[in-house]
């Protein structure tokens, strides 16, 4: 066999391998109802958990501090803007991927409205730059109006759940 064939078929098993993992997902899957707020960026739409893709907002019992430096329960504040957001309407969702046996990850959005940005705009979540720049501008024009979180202190979901792995090790 000619090394140009080799090398030709040894490419098509190489793009076969990743692309057969994400057919479930190709195109992507649409998951459309009412929903329920379970966390600042997870809904449940029909009972199927979606992971709002983008973001990370606050964890339930994650302590963040208003201006004045009061202690309020951001995760939960986090839920309840998310819950207000989306109100008695139905929602769409692109789901993108399959986190854990649990949850997926996708866009959502109310009429044409997508959820995670509104969070974001608002103060209550935050870009997930390792997952998506999408949000970034977002985030930097609710900390210039000092939105939601940004009026006070707020640690970051992934370094507050970080501190919290290293406190329960201990």
């Amino acid at each position: 066999m000619p090394s140009t064939v080799r090398l030709a078929c040894f490419l098509i098993c190489l793009a076969a391998a990743p692309a057969s993992a994400q057919v479930q997902y190709d195109p992507f899957q649409t998951l459309e109802g009412f929903v329920q707020a379970v966390e600042g960026d997870l809904i449940s739409v029909n009972g199927a958990l979606i992971r709002l893709y983008g973001i990370d907002a606050p964890e339930p019992g994650q302590t963040c501090y208003s201006r004045t430096g009061r202690a309020y329960d951001c995760g939960e504040a986090s839920r309840v803007m998310l819950d207000r957001l989306i109100g008695a309407n139905q929602v769409a969702c692109t789901v993108y991927s399959q986190l854990t046996t649990e949850e997926q990850v996708g866009r959502c959005f109310v009429g044409r409205t997508d959820i995670a940005s509104v969070l974001v705009r608002g103060g209550w979540a935050f870009s997930l730059p390792s997952l998506s720049n999408r949000y970034e501008g977002a985030q930097a024009r609710a900390q210039a109006r000092r939105a939601g979180m940004w009026s006070g202190r707020a640690a970051r979901p992934w370094v507050w759940r970080s501190r919290q792995r290293s406190q329960d090790a201990q």
